[in-house]
């Protein structure tokens, strides 16, 4: 039997073009995953993404999330890695613009 591992990690993008698209594509990504979390505009203009789901899946995840997209410039990122919590049913994203 394959035992799955589940994480959670916390990962946040700034730089320029992170608007409406890139929140919805970083749901539609999170979606292709089958992970669950939020992804969020803070403040400062950056992004704030929490996501649970298998360990594998969410780095992958995070390895396009942090890759600069052809409509934005990716300035800085991180990830933190966690146990999961399970707070999550599904992926959702708040921000301007954003439905």
């Amino acid at each position: 039997m394959i035992k799955v591992m589940l994480k959670r990690v916390e990962s946040g993008v700034s730089g320029k073009g992170l608007g409406p698209d890139f929140l919805e594509g970083v749901r539609d990504l999170a979606l292709s995953y089958g992970l669950v979390g939020i992804a969020f505009t803070r403040d400062d203009g950056s992004i704030k993404v929490i996501a649970e789901g298998e360990e594998k899946k969410l780095e992958k995840f995070v390895k396009k999330l942090h890759k600069r997209q052809f409509f934005s410039s990716i300035e800085n990122t991180y990830a933190l890695w966690r146990e999961p919590t399970g707070e999550f049913q599904d992926f959702s994203c708040h921000g301007v613009g954003v439905e």
